[in-house]
């Protein structure tokens, strides 16, 4: 087997690892407030009230898709959604 093929073959199950692997999605403050529909100020003020959770990563917030889906649909904060 050349190195060639080698090569060709690590790549196409690379690629079917990454494909299968589920990927955590998330936005930033910016993407997070368009994605929800409102302006950046209305949804730092839901941040700052407890209502939107996210992380700082560094000086960036960070916010999870599944936590922004949450908060769409009305469900409560609960301990365990961090």
């Amino acid at each position: 087997m050349n190195q060639q093929t080698l090569l060709d073959a690590l790549s196409r199950r690379i690629a079917r690892l990454e494909a299968t692997r589920p990927q955590l999605q998330v936005l930033n403050q910016q993407e997070a407030a368009r994605f929800l529909g409102m302006g950046i100020t209305k949804f730092r003020a839901e941040q700052k009230a407890g209502r939107i959770r996210g992380a700082l990563s560094g000086r960036l917030w960070m916010f999870k898709l599944s936590e922004l889906e949450r908060y769409a649909a009305g469900e409560p904060i609960t301990a365990d959604a961090a």
